[in-house]
């Protein structure tokens, strides 16, 4: 359970943080907790602010007609103020994704370390993927996971345009924060480790016991 008190503090901050009005999220069909707002919207203020990038975030059940999510993105991004980024997740599909309708955007950040899904312990290159994927304590409703990991995505995403542009945002978690979120995705990884090898162990042990039967 210890391992399991990072993910547990942040799922607190994200739920009883005051809420506040949406610009950056842009939609949320998914998390729908006041504190994410809470905790997203101060970080895409300063973000625009000092770097006149905006950074929004999406989050749907699905999109319509079996669209894919870069379409969606590409019709989405143009209703926004640019220059704009758009993280989204797509919750049915379980797909995330960066985009840029400005292609020199993204050498503000790495999308592909962002988007990382092997960022397993001690490379963490990314911190979006491997949380979503991962299987969660049976206590943590998926929704949290989700805000877990797009908190995290966003987070990063922020602090590396920042860094790009020079600046520093006080709204950055920080490396403490970013510590404690490599434990996260450790124990969920972990988790899901047990799981996949408690499932071919049964697997194998059925097998066996059918040719076992045959013979």
């Amino acid at each position: 359970m210890n391992r399991y008190k990072g993910l547990y503090a942040l799922i607190a901050i994200l739920y009883f943080s005051n809420p506040l009005l949406a610009k950056f999220i842009v939609t949320d069909e998914v998390v729908k907790i006041d504190g994410f707002n809470k905790q997203i919207e101060p970080m895409g203020a300063e973000l625009s602010a000092k770097t006149g990038v905006n950074l929004y975030m999406s989050l749907v059940k699905d999109t319509d007609n079996n669209q894919s999510i870069i379409a969606y993105q590409q019709a989405l991004i143009k209703t926004l103020k640019e220059p704009a980024v758009l993280f989204s997740f797509v919750e049915n599909s379980k797909q995330v994704q960066i985009y840029a309708e400005d292609k020199s955007l993204y050498k503000l950040f790495d999308r592909d370390q962002i988007m990382d899904p092997l960022a397993i312990w001690p490379f963490f290159n990314g911190r979006v993927i491997p949380i979503i994927g991962a299987k969660a304590p049976k206590e943590v409703d998926p929704k949290d996971k989700y805000a877990v990991a797009m908190y995290n995505g966003y987070a990063e995403i922020s602090e590396q345009i920042a860094e790009s542009k020079g600046v520093v945002l006080s709204t950055a978690i920080g490396d403490t924060n970013k510590t404690i979120y490599k434990y996260i995705i450790s124990g969920l990884f972990f988790v899901s480790l047990i799981t996949v090898l408690k499932l071919a162990r049964d697997g194998y042990r059925k097998k066996r016991g059918r040719m076992d039967a045959d013979v």
